[in-house]
């Protein structure tokens, strides 16, 4: 059992995951680069020249095929307007398909894109078959057809009209669920991208491995086949000129569907509150698996976004590709990771590399809502506060215990956990470094074998482990979860009580502060409960 079932058990009523939205680029490979691009001229097509107007060509023959096609399908072809969603546009067109295959509407759009221009440089001395080819990114029309795929459902395809003829599809996983649940004749009940009941979960999850990077290649070429600008048979002959596909954007969700709104929406809120509060740069290295090194040069931070608005998304960034969580549909908890470069997971962009990917983004997803859950389970303590208090013994070696009062050892805590929470792992000296430039201290103030005995503590009560025979070490669970039950009782709770002092006269205010109030109530509420035990304020 995973740990957030081990803590919300009773409020779950299931949980899945799958993949979301994909966005795959393909492209002909032969023809990404000028020397491809002369070969297949020149060679293949027979072209003495390869001027402006020859590359125009094929776009102007493109573009009236895509006329034509529309008129005698009586497909809509419309101009995309600038600040309305395509998706938003194309739906009712939708209705028109009834379920069937086919093209359900064509957007044009005026978008930047890759292609080649032809120009006669200086050194061409009078020569006027002397051309120069280079790749260029220029503004020119894109179409894109919106389809519905028996086996994807909606679907959509953006090809540039100018060679290389590079295309991107837009697919969603759980679309191409519901089309499988639907074939299996499986009740469920979908809302928006999400899957709200289920009447076998275990089938919902088996459909979701289904979708594997062959289906989506299959299903890609046949599109391609149908849509995409087409070659001569001698020039197919000759030159094979068939689309390969690379990942351009992934999403994995991993939904968790609650019985009733009110637990999501109180567990929600306190983990968008420790998000906020242990998030930062080593957290999002651990969830993604990943290290800095020096060459790093990137965005790492978790932020809240659209806290006033009523719908909050906690996200962790990790250069531009980030995990995010939020609420949907009420009773729904989506984690999910979105990958918009798979090299920052170090894997390659073939879609052949889709298994791995998802093993990685699935493991990060599970990392996220175990810490999560760990963190949350932290606020109750089972007897193991009063435990650290008590001294350790190891072999014949007596180990004092770690008190609240015990500034050395809650100080290196408050360095793992803030802002080097979730750290994979780590050295003695790294983390040093790391505390005495946080806290702004000299070696002499804090030398390197204190926080080596200090380490001792947090070994002795299993706070924190060494990985095998060597010098790095990592938090435990266990660590996590009272490291930061201390480190809150220490500078949220006791700091600010502790630094009360009795013998003052509060100061008054037109303006008082929430927590300076609730500090007074503290006070006050200490002074009725000495009256009452009968003790004088030393």
């Amino acid at each position: 059992m995973d740990r957030l079932s081990e803590l919300l058990g009773s409020y779950v009523q299931f949980q899945y995951t799958a993949l979301d939205r994909i966005v795959l680029n393909g492209y002909i490979e032969r023809l990404q680069r000028p020397e491809g691009l002369v070969y297949f001229l020149h060679d293949v097509a027979g072209v003495p020249c390869i001027e402006p107007s020859v590359l125009t060509r094929r776009t102007d023959e493109y573009r009236a095929w895509v006329r034509r096609f529309a008129q005698e399908r009586q497909v809509p072809l419309l101009a995309a307007v600038k600040g309305e969603r395509k998706e938003d546009v194309v739906q009712p067109h939708y209705r028109r398909l009834k379920g069937e295959e086919g093209v359900a509407c064509v957007l044009t759009n005026m978008e930047q894109g890759r292609t080649f221009v032809s120009y006669t440089p200086k050194e061409a001395k009078g020569d006027p078959n002397y051309r120069y080819i280079s790749t260029a990114r220029k503004r020119f029309m894109h179409y894109y057809f919106y389809i519905w795929d028996p086996v994807m459902g909606p679907m959509s395809l953006r090809v540039a009209t100018y060679l290389p003829f590079n295309l991107t599809f837009y697919l969603n996983g759980h679309s191409f669920l519901g089309q499988e649940l639907g074939r299996l004749g499986i009740a469920n009940r979908k809302e928006d991208n999400a899957f709200l009941a289920v009447a076998d979960v275990s089938a919902l999850q088996a459909a979701a491995v289904r979708l594997t990077p062959e289906l989506l290649q299959a299903r890609c070429d046949y599109w391609a086949g149908q849509l995409a600008p087409s070659f001569s048979e001698q020039e197919s002959l000759a030159f094979a000129p068939s689309y390969r596909y690379s990942i351009s954007q992934i999403e994995l969700a991993t939904d968790v569907v609650f019985r009733r709104s009110a637990p999501l929406r109180a567990w929600f809120e306190r983990a968008a509150e420790l998000g906020l509060l242990l998030g930062g740069a080593d957290r999002a290295t651990y969830l993604f698996g990943r290290r800095i090194t020096r060459r790093f040069n990137g965005r790492l931070q978790t932020v809240l976004e659209a806290r006033n608005q009523g719908h909050p998304v906690l996200r962790s960034y990790y250069r531009s590709s980030f995990v995010r969580q939020y609420e949907k549909a009420d009773r729904l908890l989506r984690t999910e990771t979105c990958i918009n470069d798979t090299y920052h997971l170090g894997i390659g962009r073939r879609l052949e590399n889709l298994p791995t990917l998802l093993e990685r983004m699935t493991q990060t997803n599970q990392r996220y809502l175990d810490l999560q859950s760990e963190l949350l389970d932290s606020t109750v303590d089972q007897g193991q506060l009063a435990e650290l208090a008590r001294p350790t013994l190891v072999g014949h070696r007596r180990i004092p215990g770690i008190k609240l009062h015990d500034d050395r050892v809650l100080r290196l805590m408050e360095a793992l956990l803030h802002p080097g929470s979730f750290l994979a792992d780590w050295t003695t000296r790294e983390t040093y470094a790391r505390l005495i430039a946080r806290h702004r201290l000299s070696e002499s103030d804090y030398r390197l074998t204190q926080m080596r005995y200090d380490l001792l503590k947090l070994r002795a009560k299993g706070l924190v482990e060494r990985i095998g025979n060597s010098r790095r070490y990592k938090l435990t669970p266990l660590g996590i979860k009272l490291g930061t039950l201390l480190t809150k009782l220490r500078t949220r709770l006791l700091g600010p009580i502790l630094s009360l002092k009795a013998h003052q006269t509060p100061r008054t205010s037109n303006n008082p502060s929430k927590i300076e109030s609730a500090l007074r109530d503290v006070q006050s509420a200490f002074d009725r409960l000495y009256q009452t035990l009968g003790l004088k304020a030393a």
